[in-house]
Parts: structure tokens; C-alpha cells; sequence
């Protein structure tokens, strides 16, 4: 650290090459395009733009060199500063630009009188536009009443400047080429200045109450996001608070000096915005970031491998009623777990607790979005169930629960959901893992869209009523939301977002829908999560509307029991968990899964019903049958998966591997 900012570690160069280069390929611009102009042969509305390019790309080669960042030489600074000036503002100095710059640095965020940049970020939205396009003149009225107490030779430089600017646009207007002076220079230079204002004063700074004296790392902020685009068009103006915090280096080194310190950079809360203008805490930006570029899609299938981790100890944070027989239950993650924490949006934590002296697992969706730091989980009683009625009314803060990191195949992955239209179609407490899909990628992705067809008996028994109400209020039209409500419709939603049907989600219900405003061909992704009956209907509903069937997404809560027909035949069961290798017999009429707890296997499991997945392993040697199958695939079906709660030796011998 040095003067309390990170030390960038980027030497200066000699000379910064793509900075000069910079300089020449705007020159070759400029000079094409006023031949193209002159000559007529171009149309303005070609040329226009180029010579407005030049304005923008000229002023970062300015800028450069008023930092002393164009090189460790002096002179390759002074001499490229005042080259760059006449293409941006031909009627200002080189040292008059130094100052007013300088004096932003120093006062950032500062009063209109102190901050020479501020008039780009004052005032109310109408003017900003005219603001932007007059800059160079509030500049003037803050550098004229301070021309008496400037060094003198930035004085006569100055006067020398602006005197030689009347007399050539005075001789240019005399002489009959005043319009070819508004074409080559005049509107395209307004027209660069108000990219620039807009760009480098407005974007970065506005709406910023802390100022360069007070917390210089909250004076400026970083526009992440679209960076393939951004980064290159803005020439790295995306990341101007490195430039605040670290000026003297060449603009083409930001990101580079942000990947260095980003995480001193997010230790001091720096602003940080998306490219669409949503603001995110330091927290949101890790997930942010995890999301949308280290997140590869081998993760997002790394299901089975969670479970054979150990149980973590997490206290309660919180247990916050969502309807009269249902609770939202929040965890205190260590630092040093957060990031085994971290999950995919639609994921799920396997609990284990002990209810009524008997040990008890169970597996419930993690239901906030993947972008924040919050650890959720929901929980609606079930009749007669041990342990959800012990977390409904008998867990509080405080408690400690025994919780398996993030697992499942459920999930909707945000690095491709970019630009894509998905609906959730679910029923009760299968709104939990789909709450956290919608609010994920609508947040990680502002061209995504998302329609949630929401199943309830009424609007009291709807979980999570008033957070759908507000994110789809937040997202504007982007995500909508048909709730359907079998017992009473109860009142209609207030926003213009959401609507009520009567009646359950059905196959009528359904096709209706599609035939009216939502067509099966403009959807990519379904996801389907509820009772069995609505789950199975609504798949084959789908099929038959020609739906690819890897576009259907299907998760149950609790699957229906089968008939088992003949039981499995004696057989030796050998497994890996964990890289551990054990083996028991069994007679075949229990479950592989019962068969190697009983041998003292820690073998992952959670619902034991055939529906979450936790319990699945592939199998080596020998063969298995399986009374139901709800959550595999058809490709892990063929691959040869098995869910083992479900599983019946039909081998004298039978190897699985749950690390596969």
C-alpha cells in the first residue's frame, strides 16, 4: 500500500506505444476523413462520426499525456499533449487542459464552482444532455476568473491559443468555407465533447456523494459487464476509478491494474455498477463475476460429488414465516465456507438433524438469489412429517442445523441464460428453487426474460406473495408472473406484471395460455417443479407442442410411490464414496442404498424417494432395478447411473461408484 491506495504494480513505459499509436491512427482517420469530406466523396453522415471519433480518441491521448502517462520522458508527454489539443478543442492550451483536469482529480464530486467536471452531473435530467454538449464553456468560466494566478507562460499559450483560433475561424468564414468548417470540425467536435462529458464526467460519477478529499475510493466508480464491447469502445473508461485512484497509468493498463488489486478495491467498498446502470455491493460483485465468467457448465453438474462432503455446523441467522404453514430459513456462513457455499440458481442443501431420537436428512432449495452472500432455504410442513414440522415451529435463531454444501441438477445455469426467455411452472413450495433461477438471471442478465406460471389454493398460501410482487415490479416487464389459484382468486395484483387465473395449472389451462401469449417456440428453457401429477402432465404437454425434450427441466419434492415387483436377488454390493471403497451382502430385498448404510457406508442420501438426486451413483459391474427413476436423465439413465434408495441388486455382484 502506498499513501493508502494498492500499488498498482504496472511500471510506466518509456514511451506507452499503444498510446501513440493511438494518436497516428487518429490522425490517419482525421485525414481521410477530410478528404473524403472536401472531395465529396463521402456522404457527411459518413464523415460526421469520423471526425467525431477523432475528437473522443484525440482526448484520451490528451488525456494520457496530461497524467504523464503517455511515457517516463517528459518531453514525449508535453509534445503529444499539445499535438492531440487542436483535434479535441483547437481554442485551449495544453496547460489550461492540465489544470481544469488536475483540479477534477483534486475535487472530485466537489460544488459546481470546485469541481470543474460536476456541471456534467448537476442539474435535472433534461439539461444533462445540453450540459454535456456546453462542457468546454463551463470550463472556460472556471478557468477565466484563475487566468490572473496561472504560471506565465500558460497564460501566453492561452491567449496565443484562443487569439490564433478567432483569426482562422474568422478567415475560414470570410472566405465562404464556413460550412466545411461546421462539417470537418464544429459539429463533430460538439459531438465528441458530448461523448466525452457523457463517458468520462457523467457515467462514473454521478449520483456520488463522496468526493476525492473525503474517500477517494468511493469518488468514481467501475462499469462491469458487456466488457467485450465497453471496454474497447469506451478505451477502458468502463474502469475510471483506476484511473482516479492510479492516473499515472496509460489508460490501456486499467483492467489490468484492477485484476491486481480487485480485491483491495472491493475491501473498500467501491462503487460498482453494471452496464445497464444496477449497482452492486462488493459481495454481489464476486457472485456477479463467478457468474458470468468463472462459471463453467461442469460445475453447474457437479452434483453427486457435493454429497459426499461433510456435514458443515451452520447456525440459524433467521426463521421468517412466509404463510401460515411455511417458514424461509436463513444460515450464518463462516467466512471460510462461503465460497464452498457459493450455488448454482435451482441447487439445494441436504439437512441432517435429529428428530424424536431417530436421525433424519432431508433436502430443501436454496430460494435467494446466486448473486448475493445470503444462505436461504424454505420449508412448508407436511402433514405428519417429523421434520418439517420441527423447522417450522420449533427451529429459531440461534439453532444449529447440520447442512451439506450445494448440490442438484435443477439448476438454471446464469452464464447461458444470456438474451433468453425461460418459464418455471410450479405448485406450492416448488417455487423455492425457481424463485432463485428467475431473480438470478434477470439480475446477472438485463436481455433475459422470465415467466413464472405459479400454482396455489390463495393468495395466503402463496409463498414468497410479496417478494415475487416486488421483483416483478423491480424488473419491468421482464419477468411476469400468472398465478393460479385453485381455492379462492382472491384480489388481483396491483402491478401490470402479474395476473390470477381461477382454477389449478392444467393441461387446458395450459394450452389456453400457449394459444394466447405465450408460444411454446419463444421459450428455451421449461422448468418444472411440483406434485408428480403436474410435473408428468405438463411434460407430455410440452412434447406434444413439439418442446425438445432437453429443453424440459423436472424436479419433484416427493415422488409417488411404485410397486416394486420382484425383489432384487442376494448379492454383494461393493461401493466408493469419497475414494473409500467398502463392501456388504444383502439379500436382495432391501434398497442398495439401505444395504450400505447398514454396513456402515457414509453413502450420500436425502429424500429417499427417488426425487432429489442426492443418492445417485454409477453403476460398474452387475445390474440393478430401480422402482422409480424421477431424477435422472435419459443421457444418465444410458450412461448408467442409478439412484441407489431405489436400487435392487438383480446380480450376485454389484460395484457403484458415487465419486463417477
Amino acid at each position: 500500500m502506498r499513501r493508502g491506495v494498492p500499488d498498482p504494480g504496472i511500471p510506466l513505459p518509456r514511451a506507452a506505444a499503444p498510446t501513440i499509436a493511438l494518436f497516428f491512427g487518429s490522425l490517419a482517420v482525421w485525414v481521410v476523413a477530410t478528404w473524403l469530406a472536401l472531395g465529396g466523396n463521402a456522404p457527411f453522415w459518413v464523415t460526421i462520426p469520423l471526425h467525431a471519433l477523432v475528437t473522443f480518441t484525440m482526448f484520451t491521448v490528451l488525456h494520457d499525456a496530461i497524467h504523464h502517462a503517455a511515457g517516463r520522458s517528459n518531453w514525449v508527454n508535453e509534445l503529444f499533449g499539445r499535438l492531440s489539443v487542436p483535434f479535441v478543442a483547437c481554442y485551449a492550451s495544453f496547460g489550461m487542459f492540465r489544470f481544469i483536469h488536475i483540479e477534477h482529480h483534486r475535487n472530485t464530486n466537489e460544488d459546481i464552482d470546485t469541481d470543474p467536471d460536476a456541471w456534467t452531473t448537476h442539474g435535472p435530467w433534461w439539461q444533462l444532455p445540453l450540459r454535456w454538449l456546453t462542457i468546454d464553456g463551463r470550463y472556460a468560466v472556471f478557468y477565466i476568473p484563475r487566468l490572473r494566478t496561472r504560471p506565465r507562460a500558460e497564460r501566453i499559450e492561452t491567449t496565443a491559443t484562443v487569439g490564433l483560433s478567432v483569426l482562422v475561424f474568422g478567415g475560414l468564414i470570410a472566405t465562404g468555407h464556413g460550412w466545411e468548417l461546421a462539417l470537418i470540425y464544429l459539429i463533430p467536435q460538439r459531438i465528441g465533447v458530448a461523448v466525452l462529458a457523457w463517458w468520462f464526467d457523467w457515467m462514473p460519477h454521478h449520483g456520488l456523494t463522496d468526493t476525492a478529499q473525503k474517500n477517494r475510493f468511493g469518488a468514481t466508480r467501475v462499469r462491469v459487464g458487456m466488457e467485450w464491447l465497453l471496454t474497447p469502445v469506451m478505451l477502458y473508461q468502463n474502469y475510471h476509478l483506476v484511473h482516479h485512484l492510479h492516473p499515472a497509468i496509460p489508460f490501456y493498463r486499467y483492467v489490468q491494474a484492477w485484476r491486481n488489486n480487485e480485491a483491495a478495491y472491493l475491501t473498500r467498498d467501491v462503487p460498482i455498477m453494471t452496464a445497464w446502470g444496477r449497482e452492486l455491493t462488493a459481495s454481489e460483485y464476486r457472485a456477479w463475476r463467478r457468474l458470468t465468467e468463472s462459471f463453467h457448465s461442469d460445475a453447474a453438474a457437479d452434483t453427486a460429488g457435493a454429497g459426499h462432503d461433510e456435514f458443515h455446523p451452520l447456525a440459524v441467522a433467521e426463521v421468517r414465516p412466509l404463510t401460515a404453514d411455511s417458514v424461509s430459513i436463513s444460515f450464518e456462513v463462516p467466512e471460510h465456507l462461503r465460497d464452498r457455499f457459493r450455488f448454482t440458481p435451482g441447487q439445494h442443501l441436504t439437512l441432517r438433524t435429529t428428530v424424536d431420537g431417530a436421525e433424519r436428512r432431508r433436502t430443501y432449495s436454496l430460494c435467494t438469489s446466486a448473486t448475493s452472500d445470503l444462505v436461504r432455504i424454505a420449508v412448508k410442513r407436511i402433514e405428519g412429517g417429523a421434520v418439517s414440522t420441527y423447522l417450522t415451529q420449533r427451529l429459531a435463531a440461534g439453532d444449529v442445523l447440520e447442512v451439506l454444501a450445494p448440490t442438484g441438477r435443477f439448476v438454471l445455469d446464469p452464464a447461458a441464460a444470456k438474451g433468453r426467455h425461460h418459464v418455471g411452472i410450479v405448485a406450492g413450495s416448488g417455487i423455492t428453487p425457481v424463485i432463485s433461477m428467475l431473480s438470478t438471471t434477470l439480475s446477472v442478465h438485463e436481455d433475459s426474460r422470465f415467466t413464472l406460471l405459479y400454482g396455489n389454493r390463495t393468495a395466503e398460501s402463496t409463498m414468497f406473495r410479496d417478494e415475487l410482487e416486488m421483483l416483478a415490479r423491480h424488473f419491468e416487464g421482464r419477468l411476469r408472473i400468472v398465478h393460479f389459484r385453485s381455492a379462492d382468486p382472491g384480489p388481483e395484483p396491483a402491478g401490470p406484471y402479474e395476473r390470477v387465473v381461477s382454477g389449478r395449472i392444467d393441461a387446458e389451462q395450459l394450452t389456453a395460455l400457449f394459444d394466447a401469449n405465450l408460444s411454446p417456440r419463444d421459450v428455451d428453457g421449461w422448468f418444472l417443479c411440483g406434485p408428480q401429477e403436474l410435473v408428468d402432465d405438463t411434460r407430455a404437454l410440452l412434447v406434444d407442442q413439439a418442446v425438445p425434450r432437453r429443453e424440459i427441466h423436472v424436479e419433484l419434492f416427493h415422488a409417488a410411490p411404485a410397486h416394486a415387483g420382484e425383489h432384487g436377488v442376494a448379492s454383494t454390493i461393493s461401493a466408493t464414496v469419497g475414494g473409500r471403497t467398502s463392501a456388504v451382502d444383502s439379500d436382495g430385498h432391501e434398497s442398495v442404498l439401505e444395504a450400505l448404510l447398514r454396513g456402515g457406508l457414509d453413502a450420500p442420501y436425502a429424500c429417499m424417494g427417488g426425487a432429489c438426486g442426492t443418492c445417485r451413483a454409477k453403476l460398474v459391474r452387475g445390474s440393478a432395478e430401480m422402482e422409480v427413476d424421477y431424477a435422472l436423465s435419459h443421457d444418465e439413465r444410458a450412461a448408467g447411473y442409478v439412484l441407489t434408495c431405489q436400487a435392487r441388486p438383480t446380480t450376485e455382484r454389484v460395484e457403484l461408484d458415487y465419486d463417477a
